[in-house]
């Protein structure tokens, strides 16, 4: 019985529709040089993919790899184009299907296959293109009994999965016994604080002032942050801290495992970690955070329209997914070290950009206080004063990070004396010995927008 199922199934592309599509081309009217050039290509996807199946039937894992990276970025290529001339053929929907259909038919071993990839890439097009939206209103008529396709779409287009296919391409923050406990465990920062409760905070746990302010003022929620600024300055431990602070879940997008190497492939991945955080937040009806930390990573400013490559995808997408957000009752922190390499239309999208820069005195006053009240050895210089205002201007142009690495060997010089509390003075060779990790705080602000929250600009 499966030998014969199996047999009934005409795996690879669908050649009465590719039959047609020649025959158009080679009979077209108009352009006839870019009809001739679009046959080609066709023709050599469609013999690519036949050397494909041919390599993967004789286990030829390197020719398999070869020609699946030749064949999975050109097939999306040559399906948008084809689209875009014969819409009635319904070219993507059709070869869609038959990839699907033959990937649910086949017991693959593998753990991610090429059929996988291509169907997730031709699938995402689908979505780019609006045909998903134009099912959802049919589905919304009276239906004939035999309609199954659109039927079955639109019940897929509800349904949430626990075994959802975002899930691997986000990390779910749980807080461990290092985590802020919230606002108060952020040394200095009032002004941050101050933004962060009054945009997102607030309209959580005020939601009917929060409502009476967009009606009279036009004050709406926070659909999402940009936190930029150097390196070890507490960009990550603001968003804990806020997460904690609001009580709200936030999940982090795998950036490593989210990019692929194929054309629209990370674009696909990064939509589907939206879609999952977005299922979240609609199962529980509570907010969810979703950040993208190193966005410079994925949101390089782009080189112009004429581009179309896989970076502007992505950018799209991203700029799709921040537009989408707040209706999916999903917020959005973005974190750069890298403010001035972002597309600018990512930039705009974020209501607020947060400089998180070196901190200034006050800060740093309050985040040694943190780290030394941590140690039983470090509360008498945390509590004194003057002892410790010496070593708040000593480690003036120190990132938060480096407040830490720098307590770690005051700590560590004081314990090899004697086991005495920490002082002072023992903070004088280890900001000696690493003057080098100083970084140059212009380089990394943007003096285009408003000034830096939280810190002075001579710190």
């Amino acid at each position: 019985m499966r030998i014969n199922s199996i047999a009934n199934i005409s795996f690879g592309y669908n050649k009465e529709l590719n039959e047609k599509v020649n025959s158009k081309l080679k009979n077209a009217k108009g352009n006839k040089e870019l009809a001739k050039t679009l046959l080609d290509l066709n023709n050599f996807c469609n013999s690519t993919e036949e050397k494909l199946r041919e390599a993967e039937k004789n286990k030829n894992h390197n020719l398999v790899s070869m020609y699946s990276s030749i064949f999975i970025p050109l097939k999306p290529i040559v399906a948008d184009q084809l689209e875009y001339r014969f819409p009635l053929l319904n070219y993507r929907k059709t070869e869609l299907e038959d990839y699907k259909k033959e990937l649910g038919s086949r017991k693959i071993k593998d753990e991610y296959h090429w059929l996988q990839e291509i169907s997730e890439t031709l699938e995402f097009d689908q979505l780019l293109f609006g045909e998903e939206e134009v099912e959802v209103e049919a589905a919304q008529q009276p239906l004939p009994a035999n309609n199954k396709i659109v039927s079955d779409k639109t019940t897929s287009l509800t349904k949430t999965s626990a075994k959802d296919p975002g899930a691997n391409y986000v990390e779910k923050f749980v807080p461990n016994e290092y985590s802020p406990k919230g606002f108060s465990s952020l040394g200095g920062m009032e002004q941050v604080k101050e933004v962060l409760y009054d945009k997102l905070i607030y309209p959580i746990k005020n939601p009917e002032m929060a409502k009476l302010d967009e009606i009279e003022y036009g004050k709406k929620a926070s659909r999402g942050e940009m936190f930029y600024g150097p390196p070890g300055c507490g960009k990550t431990s603001v968003m804990e801290a806020l997460a904690m602070e609001a009580d709200l879940p936030m999940y982090k997008l795998k950036i490593s495992k989210a990019g692929s190497e194929y054309v629209n492939k990370s674009s696909v991945n990064v939509q589907k970690a939206f879609n999952y955080v977005a299922s979240i937040a609609a199962e529980t009806g509570r907010p969810v955070l979703f950040v993208i930390d190193e966005m410079e990573s994925m949101t390089r400013k782009r080189r112009g329209t004429e581009s179309g490559g896989e970076d502007d995808k992505l950018v799209s997408t991203l700029l799709q997914i921040i537009e989408d957000a707040r209706g999916k009752n999903v917020i959005i922190l973005g974190a750069t070290n890298c403010y001035n390499i972002l597309d600018d239309a990512i930039k705009s999208r974020f209501e607020d950009k947060i400089y998180i820069g070196l901190p200034d005195e006050h800060t740093r006053r309050a985040v040694l206080k943190i780290l030394l009240n941590r140690r039983t050895k470090g509360r008498a210089l945390a509590a004194n004063d003057d002892e410790l205002t010496k070593v708040v201007r000593l480690t003036n142009g120190f990132s938060n990070r480096d407040l830490t690495i720098l307590t770690d060997k005051a700590a560590l010089i004081a314990r090899n004396d004697n086991r005495r509390d920490i002082i002072a003075d023992d903070y004088i060779r280890p900001v000696k010995e690493n003057l080098n990790m100083k970084v140059k705080e212009d380089s990394y602000r943007d003096n285009q927008t408003r000034p830096a929250i939280g810190f002075s600009r001579k710190a």
